[in-house]
């Protein structure tokens, strides 16, 4: 199809339920898959043990709490699993962690995220307070964030601080429209970069929301929680397009705000813009050719074009 072969991967599902404390920081996995361009399928920690990762996979997602079905529990006891993945993610592939990914309550490796390594990201669990910890300044600029736009003056108050003071919603009680609508959700305390070479992108409050680490010729992307929204399903696009090395394909037919979508239909030769939303929206959407179409919709509306 017209987006090319890029596919995730998740290890679970998350049950659509009234949205509670515990769970709603994961809600916005699948919501944002449903709607995304890539096509995802689900298989099993036993799929990789006794199979490896298939060859037409590009991204793996594993999001959750510690000692879940989301997560795996205990399955990362086996050190085939870590060891399979790391392989992987290191000839090329990627992997995208949400929330307590890899996680293992029963310590092991000295580690609490068994691919923290991989993550670039780990949880302190009271077992490793002696050791050093590496926090590098917060990245400001980066591919996966490009469309948060952040309020002028929330950037500057951010920019003096030396991008150390909250940027993000955190525990459903922050105000999040002059920081361009990014929430991770309840915070996942504790959790820091692993080494001096991993890019932290947020890191509100000394622990980490959003880290990017380079693995070998592969990559890992953090996050600690992706309730949904439109911003939301935009970071996680950027993020799986970035993972896996797809940034170069990641513009043609991109809507500059993320409250209106692009669906392209190339057997019939059209493409559609989408207003998801109550209101009015403006948009600008970048064709393959490289020129660009502006889009003012009104609400829930949708604009046709011919390829």
């Amino acid at each position: 199809n017209s987006w090319g072969k890029m596919r995730s991967w998740m290890a679970c599902t998350v049950a659509h339920a009234l949205p509670n404390k515990q769970t709603y920081s994961y809600y916005g996995i699948l919501e944002s898959l449903s709607g995304m361009r890539v096509n995802v399928r689900f298989i099993s920690f036993d799929d990789v043990l006794e199979h490896g990762v298939a060859d037409d996979i590009d991204v793996i997602i594993n999001g959750g709490p510690v000692d879940t079905a989301f997560t795996g529990g205990d399955v990362w006891k086996n050190p085939k699993l870590t060891e399979t993945l790391r392989a992987w993610v290191r000839g090329g592939g990627a992997f995208v962690g949400v929330g307590e990914p890899s996680s293992l309550a029963r310590f092991q490796a000295g580690r609490f995220f068994q691919l923290a390594d991989v993550l670039g990201v780990d949880e302190e669990r009271y077992q490793t307070l002696s050791v050093d910890k590496y926090f590098p300044t917060v990245t400001p600029e980066h591919f996966i964030t490009a469309d948060v736009h952040v309020d002028p003056a929330a950037r500057e108050a951010w920019e003096k601080a030396g991008y150390r003071i909250p940027l993000s919603g955190c525990g459903g009680g922050q105000g999040i429209k002059p920081l361009g609508g990014i929430d991770f959700g309840e915070p996942v305390a504790n959790t820091f970069p692993v080494n001096e070479d991993v890019t932290l992108l947020r890191a509100d409050g000394g622990q980490v929301q959003l880290a990017v680490n380079e693995y070998g010729k592969g990559r890992g992307v953090y996050i600690s929680g992706l309730p949904y929204s439109a911003a939301n399903a935009r970071l996680l696009e950027r993020a799986l397009f970035w993972a896996s090395h797809n940034e170069d394909k990641y513009t043609a037919y991109s809507s500059t705000n993320p409250e209106c979508e692009v669906a392209v239909f190339p057997d019939a030769g059209q493409y559609c813009v989408i207003n998801n939303t109550d209101r009015p929206q403006s948009t600008d959407v970048a064709l393959p050719d490289g020129s660009v179409e502006h889009f003012d919709l009104d609400q829930s509306a949708i604009a046709w074009r011919n390829l």
